[in-house]
């Protein structure tokens, strides 16, 4: 199953999605108290955010800021669990979707098509729309995350090829260093409609706690994708499962 029919399918079941990221530096924390890197085993991890109810996992693969490591996280989310996996790199060249196949093709067959890789569309610009075109191609899935309504003007060169669009409450160009601070609302919901219809609308980062998922629902997002809150929590299953309640539609 991949990401987006998992969401839909917890909507059709009257259960909200949430995405739980593992991220292996916290550059926020590590700069303002000196969090070290998280050394969990990856599959442990996203099995517990599995138990909790959560509709896929992310896993941040960027290496030099977020000390990622795609070619150990990867297998071991898709073979510890049957939720679909997003893959969160800065990707910005046919090379790097290739880097990714290649690591999902190894595991065998299936894995591939459970994989979404995370766009951001205004690091990539023109070459949006081929590499998009490039991964549907390879089997995979993509996310198109946006800064806000400065990126609307991106998403409506793409039509109806834009299935699911994230919306980032904080800004990925300072590593999310940023206060946590909510920013999506039904007006700034309402404008990416018009822009993208259907799709679905994913609120990314800053959520911290249950009022945090609500506010999101009441926006109008169809899922909300959460990292730092899990990452430091020291039940992240029940965590997972607080969200979910929270978010019930």
């Amino acid at each position: 199953m991949n990401l987006l029919q998992s969401i839909k399918l917890n909507q059709a079941r009257k259960v909200f999605p949430i995405l739980a990221e593992i991220k292996r530096i916290i550059p926020k924390l590590a700069d303002e108290c000196g969090l070290p890197r998280d050394k969990r085993e990856a599959g442990q991890l996203a099995g517990l955010y599995e138990a909790g109810g959560a509709a896929g996992i992310s896993v941040v693969t960027e290496q030099q800021h977020f000390g990622g490591d795609p070619e150990k996280d990867i297998p071991a989310v898709l073979q510890a669990t049957s939720l679909p996996l997003l893959v969160k790199d800065f990707i910005l060249n046919f090379e790097r979707v290739d880097f990714y196949k290649d690591i999902t093709e190894k595991l065998g067959a299936g894995y591939t098509g459970r994989v979404t890789l995370l766009l951001h569309v205004h690091m990539l610009g023109e070459q949006l729309s081929e590499i998009l075109e490039y991964i549907y191609s390879c089997g995979m899935h993509a996310l198109i995350e946006t800064r806000g309504r400065q990126d609307l003007h991106f998403l409506s060169l793409l039509g109806d090829r834009a299935l699911m669009v994230g919306i980032n409450n904080k800004d990925i160009d300072d590593l999310e260093m940023g206060e946590d601070q909510l920013r999506i609302t039904q007006e700034i919901i309402a404008d990416y409609r018009e822009s993208v219809g259907d799709a679905v609308i994913i609120s990314q980062s800053a959520h911290r706690n249950v009022n945090d998922i609500r506010r999101a629902v009441e926006a109008g997002a169809d899922a909300v994708l959460i990292g730092t809150a899990l990452m430091i929590s020291p039940d992240p299953a029940g965590m997972v499962s607080s969200f979910v309640r929270a978010g019930g539609v």
